[in-house]
């Protein structure tokens, strides 16, 4: 059995579809952990959230969980609030529109929602803690509902292992060069964002989609094959 984590999709299907090719996930033996932002700024956010249903409908263990961009959507869609819609569509959202052909999340499909709206804020092993952003350590309880503003969006590395019951962090959110990535690896916090959406003519090492492989301790890299995104 091994653990792949990959965050920070952002629309790029194509680019998700090769590195799960490259992957060859087991359907019994393998779990595959979504650390948020599957949409937004790539050209096909609904192709990504279709393949992830579909695998999960097939009996893959994929284990998705919520970003920040999942989260402006759903709060474009639920409140009706003009800036709560401008925020989401400067930050990515019109390319997620027009992967669905609508003009506003409201009419994306209810399966997908859906599926948006279940999106846990962590998901945690006995090793091992999956967040998007970070965790606020100035709270008593970091994953109580008081913290999850800072799951979604912090850009603090703190990492306080105690507070955690020793385990490791893995955040996405920030986009890390492919070294600092590696060298997270043997760290109690791996780093797992490289700027997927920015394109392999980015020149700064990054611009891929990253899966670690938490068992074996090394990276898959798939360079981006959607293009970048211009907003």
């Amino acid at each position: 059995m091994s653990t792949y984590v990959v965050s920070d999709i952002h629309g790029c299907a194509q680019t998700f579809r090769r590195l799960l090719n490259v992957i060859g996930l087991k359907r019994i033996d393998d779990v595959l952990v979504i650390i948020g932002d599957v949409i937004d700024r790539g050209p096909d956010s609904r192709g990504v959230i279709e393949a992830i249903i579909q695998m999960q409908r097939d009996g893959f263990d994929i284990r998705p969980i919520r970003g920040n961009h999942e989260e402006m959507l759903l709060m474009a869609e639920r409140t009706g609030v003009f800036e709560d819609l401008a925020t989401w569509l400067e930050n990515g959202g019109e390319a997620t529109l027009k992967s669905y052909g609508v003009d506003h999340p409201k009419n994306v499909p209810v399966e997908h929602l859906e599926f948006l709206e279940g999106l846990p804020y962590y998901r945690m092993t006995g090793k091992y803690l999956f967040v998007h952003a970070g965790l606020d350590f100035s709270l008593d309880e970091p994953l109580s509902v008081a913290g999850r503003t800072e799951m979604l969006w912090t850009r603090s590395e703190k990492v306080i292992p105690s507070r955690i019951g020793g385990r490791t962090l893995l955040t996405g959110h920030t986009t890390k060069t492919l070294d600092e990535i590696r060298k997270s690896l043997t760290t109690k916090h791996i780093l797992t964002d490289n700027g997927c959406h920015l394109g392999t003519g980015f020149t700064d090492g990054k611009g891929n989609l990253v899966a670690v492989n938490l068992d074996a301790g090394e990276l898959i890299v798939q360079p981006n094959i959607d293009g970048a995104w211009l907003p």
